[in-house]
């Protein structure tokens, strides 16, 4: 996806970052609160705690308030607004769409809004260095995991700054939203493990120690994890108690996030998942210096992530970079929206086209980037691929040539080449997919008379290894 993201939202519903697309300035104005969001005891307790864990010092005691729902999604609505322009907007959501992410007249502002709206229960801004209870539970109904999550996040922005880790304000240092995702498996994937340990460990204040029992424990989890059903794993989380307890309304607010498109639900659940599995391997391997050095050296994709050991701490495997060229026959403007769908984005794809080997189809990305043109209402997307070698490029082109098929139900795909084919969409323009030894391209939007110059566009198009 692209754009921004929040500092809020995710698996458990506390996160510091959500899924792309919208990036807060400062939160929306907290309403009055008769006390601290959570006592201050009970959050100073906490904050020793996870400093003896962690090895590290908190610089300063962390602000506390609550802030009310409707305040929240004004706040939402806005930065939304902001990092969401309305042409912006259009041109992604009708890219999503082409591309078979998201259902045909989809709205990324508006999925996005509700999502984040109905999920947030709590979180913490690295701006306005606060955290902030969101909705109608009082500080000290905020259950200690949550708040253990969300200060583990202020007390990596302490150390390690994480908005600039996030790209900066306007993503100054020019991440692609795919890096981006890849560091918030590093952000929530320690929020999550450091979580684990402090409920695990033993003793109280300073004296909280994680024994060999409390590891075993911690580690447990985390391969838990993946197996859990997330609805219930919500529940447990916001409320502290079993789907079967929660109110219908917030009963419906889970759900909700069930039925968001992959495109959306994956970046919020991976991090946790993975993260965490991350976090153990590299603790487990040189403790939280080797953490620490997560955030001074990044992984750089989520291929990365997905393929820890192999692709990340063994051996990096850098990314293939993709540029357009500066001639572009037919499109010489420049395009509305651009961004890189990474692995765990071409996994969306599989999955929500209920592909049975997602990982297997998705194994071997390289490198990608779509790129989305609007000219009298029409849009027309352009989506270059490298892979590992030619054999995951003909994987993948089998895989995508087979979701075709529910996709365009009753309309046949064509040859148009040795190593290409094309469908004619209801919309009568066409969709045309091509491989070239390890790429694989795709066009849509694009009527008969363009493809040829189409075509060019994406061979000239630059693909290299990002520095390492």
């Amino acid at each position: 996806m692209s754009g921004t993201r929040v500092l809020a939202l995710a698996f458990f519903c506390v996160s510091c970052h959500a899924p792309a697309q919208v990036r807060p300035a400062a939160p929306g104005p907290a309403a009055p609160a008769p006390a601290s969001a959570a006592p201050a005891s009970r959050f100073s307790r906490i904050e020793t705690e996870l400093s003896a864990l962690r090895a590290l010092p908190f610089k300063n005691s962390v602000p506390s308030s609550a802030q009310t729902r409707g305040d929240f999604r004004a706040w939402a609505r806005a930065e939304l607004a902001r990092e969401l322009p309305p042409k912006k907007n259009e041109g992604l959501s009708h890219a999503y769409a082409d591309l078979g992410l998201a259902p045909q007249g989809f709205d990324l502002t508006t999925t996005l809004e509700d999502a984040l709206t109905t999920q947030v229960a709590a979180y913490y801004d690295p701006r306005s260095k606060a955290f902030r209870v969101v909705g109608e539970m009082r500080g000290e109904e905020v259950d200690g995991m949550i708040v253990a999550h969300e200060l583990t996040h202020a007390l990596d922005d302490q150390h390690f700054d994480l908005e600039t880790f996030d790209g900066g304000e306007g993503n100054r240092l020019g991440l692609s939203e795919d890096e981006r995702t890849a560091r918030d498996f590093v952000t929530e994937g320690e929020a999550t493990f450091l979580m684990l340990a402090w409920q695990s460990a033993s003793g109280e204040g300073a004296g909280k120690r994680l024994g060999p029992l409390g590891v075993a424990a911690v580690r447990m989890a985390v391969a838990m994890l993946g197996a859990a059903d997330p609805l219930e794993l919500l529940a447990a989380a916001r409320r502290g108690r079993s789907v079967a307890e929660l109110s219908p309304e917030e009963r419906s607010e889970l759900d909700a996030m069930t039925r968001l498109p992959p495109l959306v639900s994956l970046p919020l659940i991976e991090p946790y998942f993975k993260g965490a599995a991350l976090v153990s391997e590299v603790w487990g391997r040189g403790g939280w210096g080797a953490v620490g050095d997560l955030y001074r050296h990044p992984p750089a994709s989520t291929e990365q992530i997905l393929h820890a050991r192999e692709k990340f701490l063994d051996h990096r495997d850098p990314p293939i970079l993709m540029s357009l060229p500066a001639v572009r026959p037919g499109l010489s403007e420049p395009p509305v929206a651009t961004e890189v769908l990474g692995e765990l984005g071409v996994r969306a794809y599989f999955k929500t086209w209920d592909f049975p080997t997602v990982e297997v189809a998705a194994a071997g990305w390289g490198g990608d980037r779509f790129w989305v043109w609007e000219r009298a209402g029409q849009f027309t997307v352009l989506w270059a691929t490298r892979w590992d070698s030619e054999n995951d490029a003909k994987k993948f082109l089998a895989a995508y040539l087979d979701t075709l098929e529910p996709r365009f139900p009753e309309i046949g795909v064509e040859r148009a080449g040795p190593d290409a084919w094309r469908l004619l969409r209801p919309t009568g323009d066409l969709l045309h997919i091509e491989r070239r030894a390890r790429d694989v391209d795709v066009i849509v939007g694009a009527r008969p008379a363009q493809i040829a110059d189409l075509r060019a566009v994406l061979l000239a198009v630059d693909r290299r290894p990002a520095a390492d």
